[in-house]
């Protein structure tokens, strides 16, 4: 794996240097398929079986441009394997795989507007990417399975994990001299401090400390990390069956170790990189507090009300933001039942925007000291799009909707109809209202 890993290390060291060399537009070595996709095989082989779309693939990836790598799969414990799926864009990786066979290795210069807009669907270019540049995807295709293939694969590995469990659990007990009887469930209940409380009752709020690991003592969770227990509705459901029956036995003050076999737990199911199927889960838990569940539902409903206030401040004040800039701009319209502003300044002769429809945007979008945080009009061509389908921010799906082809209009955007309260990557901060110029280029007809 190290060797396969330098291997494509100095592969991008050396195509980033012809790309320095060569600009973007020009891949001296390099065929060209009819879609616009750039290639070189590095290694080919005779297989004439190539990947197909359905089938699994597994490989090694490493992308980027000649100042930044992107993404490295080698740094991905499990490595990459994902399906071929149906191309994003036409000159897209998935075209790249399916010209390939096992063992070889190929790199594809692809439009990193097409894959950031259209593959990432991302609202704007990272800032270490110019618009019209091309990304160098170097691949080493090391398996294909058919979807059955893998489908069969899969059940001899889960056979062979739920054999491994139980040996596994047994070199656990034995090396931490664990001598308890599991329960008739199947739990191991190791009590490390008895606790002077009651014990929890169905129905009743507990909060409890936990820490989650492995058997090889690989950290899952722990609450410690955020600084405050979980809380959570005792009797019903919550993480695995074992960590409640484990609860139900503590009493209030208490602490415990948990051995959660996976017929307790997570059982076949594979939960992210970190757990795998059949696996039994080590949970150390304290049991901090036990309340009834009217005191929680209080204690809620003052929180919420005590957010939305604060929220409707922040609306309020984002409010006259809105309308202090619309003055000093000279700019006239009232807003819609939601908050957005649609400001025609052209109107447009040709076809109606509609749900449903595919429609192609020019614009440039500004924060409200001037500064432009993306505009379609630098990458030379217009945004692409369904209507109403939530692929866009609120607003646009909005204002769109309310243009003719060959118009033109200011929107503006309140953050509810855009960003909230996370806000963007860039500019574009939490509860940020936005403005964008946009001009209605086509409405697509099917």
């Amino acid at each position: 794996m190290k060797k396969n890993y330098l291997s494509l290390m100095i592969i991008f060291a050396l195509l980033t240097a012809i790309m320095v060399s060569c600009g973007d537009s020009k891949f001296p070595g390099f065929k060209k398929t009819e879609t616009g996709l750039y290639y070189k095989f590095l290694v080919e082989n005779d297989d004439t079986l190539k990947a197909k779309e359905g089938d699994y693939v597994k490989l090694d990836l490493i992308y980027g441009n000649e100042d930044t790598i992107i993404f490295n799969s080698n740094r991905m414990p499990e490595g990459l394997n994902f399906p071929i799926d149906k191309s994003f864009f036409k000159g897209d990786l998935y075209e790249g795989l399916l010209m390939m066979s096992e063992g070889d290795s190929a790199t594809f210069m692809i439009s990193a507007d097409s894959f950031f807009f259209k593959a990432a669907r991302a609202p704007k270019l990272p800032s270490y990417i110019d618009s019209g540049s091309y990304l160098a995807f170097n691949v080493r295709l090391k398996d294909i399975e058919t979807q059955l293939e893998k489908e069969m694969n899969e059940e001899a590995r889960l056979e062979e994990r739920k054999a491994q469990e139980s040996i596994d659990l047994q070199e656990y007990l034995e090396a931490n001299n664990i001598t308890v009887e599991p329960t008739a469930e199947g739990l191991y209940f190791i009590s490390e401090k008895k606790g002077s409380g009651k014990s929890p009752q169905n129905g009743e709020m507990v909060s409890i400390h936990m820490s989650v690991s492995l058997l090889d003592g690989t950290k899952i969770f722990s609450s410690h990390d955020r600084g405050e227990p979980i809380e959570f509705e005792f009797g019903k459901k919550f993480d695995t069956q074992g960590l409640e029956l484990g609860v139900g036995l503590m009493n209030k003050g208490g602490k415990a170790k948990l051995l959660v076999p996976s017929s307790l737990g997570y059982g076949a199911e594979k939960r992210g990189q970190m757990v795998d199927s059949y696996s039994t889960i080590v949970y150390d838990v304290e049991l901090v507090n036990i309340r009834s569940l009217e005191s929680y539902k209080k204690e809620q409903a003052k929180l919420k009300k005590n957010r939305e206030q604060a929220e409707e401040q922040v609306k309020e004040k984002e409010k006259k933001e809105i309308t202090q800039y619309i003055k000093d701009q000279g700019l006239e319209g009232r807003p819609s039942m939601t908050g957005l502003y649609y400001i025609e300044t052209e109107a447009g002769t040709g076809a109606q925007a509609e749900a449903g429809k595919t429609v192609k945007v020019h614009y440039k979008g500004t924060l409200f000291d001037g500064k432009k945080f993306d505009a379609s009009y630098d990458r030379g061509e217009p945004y692409s799009f369904v209507l109403g389908q939530g692929q866009v921010i609120k607003g646009w799906d909005e204002g769109i909707a309310r243009m003719k082809a060959g118009g033109k209009a200011v929107l503006i955007v309140p953050s509810w109809l855009a960003y909230g309260k996370r806000g963007a990557s860039g500019d574009i901060g939490p509860d940020t209202p936005l403005r964008f110029d946009v001009e209605l280029v086509e409405v697509v007809e099917e």
